[in-house]
């Protein structure tokens, strides 16, 4: 899945191209994408639209047009490809035509959402984003402030950093990498952390997803931005897929918390 750093790269190199562009048509293939409203009304209301600014929150894309938010999540493999008159791939399944080229909106999962809405609304009191915490680059997201949410939940710090309500835009990937970086074993209960380690933990989701942004974002699989160029935090990473841990040696653990493939050194992180 897209985390923050790869959705940061997807909107950097999206701006670079769309920007200033207006929607000439619109096909849809799947309709299921769109959420809040129906095929018809997405159409009609985006059509003759123009892309001004692309913003992030998390790993929400928010499209500003003339008159509307579109909303975009790519969830676990979703793409937007930049192409001319390329025949249409099946897993293409939104396309927005421009003067010159079009925008397709590429998932093979098809688990991908949608949201439009007009620029009178506050997207955040709307669904999705008005369950999305503060993202760790938000000066909102104080020590204090997550501290206090973490003395409230006694579940796995891993599961906790998978939250979107409460830091938005941490996955499965930068999880690990972050609590490897403070050495807090990902099992360790929430409202067992001290206020110095939640310092840690949002100082170093800062640091690791500064530098994975500046990287272009990590591929594993199969995420590319739309100018089609693969992320390098992947060279990178110091526990997330390693058999080896880089600080002591010795073998890397790997094990499922909340169903998510998890890995740590047991060795430097220690349950406590």
């Amino acid at each position: 899945m897209p985390e923050l750093p790869e959705v940061e790269t997807v909107r950097n190199s999206l701006k670079e191209i769309i920007l200033n562009q207006t929607i000439r048509s619109i096909s849809i293939n799947y309709n299921k994408i769109i959420k809040n409203v129906s095929e018809e009304n997405f159409i009609s209301s985006l059509v003759g639209q123009t892309f001004l600014d692309i913003d992030r929150h998390g790993k929400y894309l928010i499209f500003h047009l003339n008159d509307y938010y579109l909303i975009s999540h790519l969830r676990m493999e979703g793409k937007y490809l930049i192409k001319n008159e390329e025949e249409i791939n099946k897993h293409e399944h939104i396309i927005f035509t421009f003067d010159d080229f079009n925008m397709r909106y590429h998932d093979t999962r098809k688990f991908g959402t949608m949201h439009l809405y007009q620029k009178n609304i506050n997207i955040f009191d709307e669904l999705p984003l008005k369950n999305v915490g503060y993202e760790p680059f938000d000066n909102r997201l104080t020590i204090d402030n997550l501290y206090n949410k973490f003395q409230k939940m006694k579940k796995p710090i891993k599961t906790t950093l998978l939250d979107q309500k409460i830091i938005a835009g941490l996955g499965n990937i930068y999880a690990d990498e972050v609590l490897y970086s403070t050495r807090i074993n990902p099992l360790t209960q929430t409202n067992k952390l001290s206020r110095e380690d939640v310092e840690k933990i949002l100082n170093a989701s800062r640091k690791v997803l500064k530098k994975a942004i500046s990287l272009g974002g990590t591929t594993i699989r199969s995420f590319v931005s739309s100018h089609d160029i693969s992320g390098r935090f992947q060279n990178e990473l110091l526990i997330h897929t390693k058999k080896t841990c880089p600080n002591c040696r010795k073998e890397v653990a790997k094990i499922y918390v909340g169903s998510r493939g998890t890995y740590y050194c047991p060795d430097c992180q220690p349950l406590r």
